[in-house]
């Protein structure tokens, strides 16, 4: 069975509304440019973006211009790289005055890229063993008090 809406060409604004959320992926912003009414554009916003015609259109024309910037992940991964090292002064970068400065909200923001992008996740086994422990320790509280009953 296939749903109505999705043989539905996008309309004129949903058109322009795609095109405007590529500029910033900011969607309340992407539906006033595109002409939504500012008295509404949250409901509107909220409605155009779980719009599967406006989601498929939005996927399609962020990989349409991925390729032809030839922008994926290796190359934003490599950029990350770049900036990280050059934050640290790996590859100095002179400031105004000729001198070289460690950069550490250059650097702090490269390596959270890299990091999310390589899935490092050290601390998740110490966050899940938290959880864990505080689930056994209300599990056991609730048996002390269904006993003491």
């Amino acid at each position: 069975m296939s749903d109505p809406d999705l043989k539905q060409p996008l309309s004129e604004r949903q058109k322009r509304f795609v095109e405007e959320y590529l500029v910033d992926l900011n969607a309340t912003q992407a539906a006033l440019r595109a002409g939504y009414s500012p008295k509404s554009v949250k409901q509107n916003t909220n409605r155009t973006l779980k719009n599967p015609l406006v989601q498929a259109a939005i996927e399609h024309a962020k990989a349409a211009r991925s390729q032809r910037l030839q922008v994926d992940a290796d190359y934003v991964l490599k950029g990350a790289v770049e900036l990280f090292e050059r934050c640290m002064q790996r590859s100095p970068v002179a400031d105004a005055d000729g001198e070289y400065k460690f950069q550490h909200t250059g650097a702090g923001k490269a390596l959270e890229i890299i990091g999310r992008h390589v899935s490092v996740q050290a601390f998740k086994e110490k966050v899940e063993m938290s959880i864990e422990n505080e689930l056994v320790d209300r599990l056991m509280r609730g048996r002390k008090r269904l006993k003491n009953k």
